[in-house]
């Protein structure tokens, strides 16, 4: 009680409660200036974003931003070779139970300045393992709109996978990954903005294309057909991941 009574009291002095409002709008762009409130870093709703953090929860949403500043042993996050696909698509849940967690992450400046395109891949693959098509599609996006030549599909580093079905799913992966990217830079996006051509031009500008890293070519395709959505067994669609005898859709890495 005798908190809240001083915050309270604090609240009251600090947004000038006690003076007309003539008064007290000018004080408070004046603080404003002095004392702003909003940094490029975003702490504030970091602050609040961490405390609906479900997967795992937050103990202190305080230690948590304290830990986005912390720059050693290394500003990027390390990024973890996820489990193998079946282990994956044996407990879906607990990848898509991650979704709302991972929305508030990629609204924080300092976790997007140190994520990387390994962790981005990775939690795709872990997506396209739990036939999660909607995170297949939010972080497909998100690789998309990071336009620095790290975040190039070419980059994409090597996950030196032991499991065949691993190595096969995440090679595939990559390529599909950069054949999506070059259907939406043939339609006139670019990776620095979402503008699309004006329908009256008739091609798109010039553009670099993307390409799926050199590690994919050597990775074969699967003696033992490897099923991640058992509806689309049935179905053929021209992919990387039906060369190497994986079955899945891939229309969620094709939105606009």
């Amino acid at each position: 009680m005798l908190w809240q009574r001083l915050k309270a009291i604090f609240v009251y002095l600090w947004n000038f409660r006690y003076l007309p409002l003539k008064y007290r709008w000018p004080l408070i762009k004046i603080r404003r200036r002095l004392v702003p409130t909003r940094t490029g870093l975003g702490l504030r709703n970091a602050l609040r974003h961490a405390r609906s953090l479900q997967h795992p929860p937050e103990p202190n949403p305080y230690l948590f931003v304290l830990r986005l500043l912390w720059p050693f042993p290394t500003w990027r996050f390390p990024a973890t070779l996820p489990p193998p696909p079946r282990e994956i698509m044996a407990s879906p849940e607990r990848v898509c139970c991650q979704v709302r967690d991972i929305m508030y992450l990629r609204s924080m400046p300092l976790w997007r300045a140190r994520d990387t395109p390994q962790r981005s891949f990775y939690r795709i693959y872990e997506a396209f393992c739990a036939a999660d098509g909607r995170m297949i599609t939010y972080e497909t996006e998100y690789f998309w709109r990071r336009p620095g030549p790290d975040w190039a599909t070419a980059n994409i580093p090597d996950p030196e996978c032991r499991d065949p079905e691993q190595y096969a799913v995440m090679a595939s992966l990559a390529e599909v990954l950069a054949e999506s990217f070059v259907w939406r830079l043939e339609l006139g996006m670019r990776r620095t903005d979402r503008s699309i051509i004006s329908r009256s031009e008739e091609c798109p500008p010039p553009f670099a294309p993307e390409v799926p890293p050199p590690w994919t070519a050597k990775v074969p395709a699967l003696k033992k057909k490897l099923i991640i959505d058992p509806e689309e067994e049935d179905n053929y669609f021209d992919s990387p991941f039906h060369r190497r005898n994986i079955y899945m859709a891939t229309g969620w890495f094709y939105t606009v």
